[in-house]
């Protein structure tokens, strides 16, 4: 696999699948935010555990592709 397809698959997961995914949990976060139930949090968590998630899945495919050139 060439370093140019090694990014233009982390370029479709972050823009298909991780972004999707946190700001449904940011929407999800802010529409329940009156709510007594504590969800609000656990959503915000999620999205903020999600981002380093995608990021950590960026760096390591900007490596792998470094390590592949």
């Amino acid at each position: 696999m060439s370093p140019a397809d090694i990014l233009r698959f982390a370029v479709r997961r972050m823009f298909w699948v991780h972004m999707p995914v946190i700001g449904l949990l940011l929407l999800a976060s802010s529409v329940t935010a009156q709510l007594p139930s504590g969800f609000s949090g656990l959503c915000a968590i999620a999205a903020f555990g999600w981002v380093v998630l995608a990021v950590g899945d960026w760096v390591a495919s900007d490596l792998r592709a470094f390590r592949a050139a």
